[in-house]
């Protein structure tokens, strides 16, 4: 590119001084250097001892200034050779996840100085707003801005993290109804930028619309709110294609006739194994049982391929569901040859049970919880194991000779404390420490008791002290973490279903946020006459 270039040394004067900007560390100046030497070729160490020269005796005041005359002297190349060294920047500034300030104003002050344009989108805080809310009501998975930076980039440019933080911060505490109400006022602000970049808008929210090959009525009401803020005509047809055979099934998982046929058939498939243990009705009726299973079978098949058919193309989407997963390897399961096994065949059919918590909002609080509380009480156990050990080692250390059986050694010292833990006859323990193997609990065992000694007071310690910490303490442990876990899923339910009811009525929400549009027309209008 050096050589199509009217003023290459104010390009590397610009590119030695966005090296500083940037902090670079070492790592961070070979990575430049390497997409220095791809844009400018050969020439590039030449251009890169001259720019040394001209800056190592300049003060930061001094390189700043040069840096923004080596910008304006930039713009009169040609535009292909601008919009390289725009790209050249990018890949730069925006490599990393984090982007300084710094680096963000000299970006943002040589695509001023330049004049050129490499994108057909400016992006804007509340033009991401609108799109952060265009997700949820698309019920798309958007975790992240990893989700659509591919679409967002190449409309926008790389540098929208900024935006989509910004616009993150401005709707995280706002509910979806009032997030809509919000984004129905600031989208009025797009209608004073050009066509052009008007009609990249409603071409890039298409492509994001479509890009799980389905317009939702959600999605429409939510577009149309876009066109009509931006004063454009929309790119899609109101009159939509026949709904597919693929649509179609998705309406029948969808269905709550369906949903309710299937948790029937679930508990039916309970009561089947439960008759199945009578070894009698089995034998009385062999037919019978085998006709209801095989059709049972072939219902649940039936079943997940309707749920899983409508997103073949996207399997990632279905398998990412542990529900799905589940319940696929159940189906898989109850086709395979256990015939010398029934007892798995039954437990698999049985595991169909599980599905229930899944349909009753109770219950899936309650196995959520569990589920999200296993690491923390993972966490307790070690706590508890640690505890069982110490006690463990003090325990063998005093009482091994009085109490052979229970603390003879270490491995079986842990084991009785963990008895005692549980409450099991903790204070037969703690007896034979008080009043000697002698007087207490060896009577069936007189030979083993060899060394009998009292230890009252040091038994009361020991054994009191461990029940406390042990049975008490890790116990509300236990509790804690479970009922935090429990608090915790509910909240995230609830949400859940709050959204789902702010998704389905919005129309209603759409309209609201139209009518106050149309108010404050009406009262614009009216002060002025």
């Amino acid at each position: 590119m050096i050589d199509r270039l009217q003023n290459p040394l104010n390009l590397m004067i610009c590119l030695k001084m966005l090296n500083v900007i940037s902090l670079s560390d070492h790592e961070s100046e070979k990575r430049i250097d390497k997409i220095v030497s791809k844009h400018l070729g050969e020439r590039y160490e030449e251009y890169s001892k001259q720019a040394n020269q001209q800056l190592i005796n300049l003060t930061d005041g001094q390189k700043v200034k040069l840096t923004r005359e080596s910008l304006v002297s930039l713009k009169g190349e040609e535009d292909a050779a601008k919009k390289e060294i725009l790209l050249m920047f990018e890949e730069i500034i925006f490599a990393d996840d984090e982007v300084l300030s710094s680096e963000r104003k000299f970006y943002d002050l040589a695509k001023s100085l330049l004049q050129i344009n490499t994108y057909e989108i400016e992006p804007s805080v509340e033009l991401f707003e609108y799109l952060n809310v265009l997700n949820y009501v698309s019920c798309s998975d958007f975790a992240s801005i990893d989700e659509f930076a591919e679409i967002w980039i190449k409309y926008m440019g790389p540098d929208i993290r900024v935006y989509y933080n910004e616009a993150y911060q401005n709707l995280k505490d706002l509910d979806l109804e009032s997030q809509i109400q919000k984004v129905g006022g600031d989208l009025r602000k797009l209608n004073n930028i050009d066509d052009h970049q008007k009609i990249s808008i409603r071409s890039m929210v298409e492509e994001i619309i479509f890009s799980d090959d389905e317009f939702t009525d959600e999605e429409k009401i939510v577009y149309e709110l876009l066109l009509e803020n931006l004063g454009v005509e929309p790119g899609i047809e109101n009159d939509q294609p026949a709904p597919s055979p693929l649509h179609w099934l998705s309406n029948i998982e969808q269905n709550r006739w369906f949903q309710n046929s299937i948790n029937l058939l679930i508990i039916l498939t309970g009561v089947v194994v439960g008759l199945e243990t009578s070894e009698t009705l089995v034998k009385d009726y062999p037919t019978l049982f085998y006709s209801i299973n095989t059709v049972i079978k072939y219902i649940f098949l039936v079943e997940i391929l309707i749920r899983f058919v409508p997103k073949w193309n996207k399997p990632l989407a279905f398998f990412s569901d542990g529900w799905n997963v589940f319940d696929g390897l159940l189906v898989v399961g109850s086709f395979l040859p256990f015939g010398s096994y029934p007892f798995i065949l039954r437990v698999i059919r049985l595991l169909r049970f599980t599905r229930i918590f899944r349909q009753v909002p109770q219950l899936r609080i309650i196995v959520i919880s569990l589920l999200q509380s296993t690491k923390p009480i993972g966490f307790v156990g070690i706590l508890l194991l640690l505890l069982i050990y110490i006690y463990g080692v003090i325990g063998t250390t005093i009482f091994s000779k009085n109490d052979p059986i229970h603390f003879g050694n270490l491995p079986i010292s842990m084991v009785s404390l963990f008895r005692a833990a549980t409450f099991e006859d903790w204070t037969d323990l703690m007896y034979i420490q008080m009043y000697s193997c002698a007087e207490y609990g060896y009577g069936d065992n007189p030979n083993l008791c060899t060394n009998p000694l009292k230890m009252p007071l040091t038994a009361v310690f020991y054994f009191i002290s461990f029940i406390i910490v042990s049975g008490l303490v890790i116990l509300n442990l236990v509790i804690g973490v479970i009922i935090q876990s429990m608090t915790q899923a509910k909240g995230s339910l609830e949400k859940d279903e709050e959204l789902r009811k702010t998704i389905k009525n919005i129309d209603f929400i759409v309209k609201k946020v139209r009518a106050r549009k149309f108010e404050e027309m009406l009262d614009t209008n009216d002060s002025k006459i």
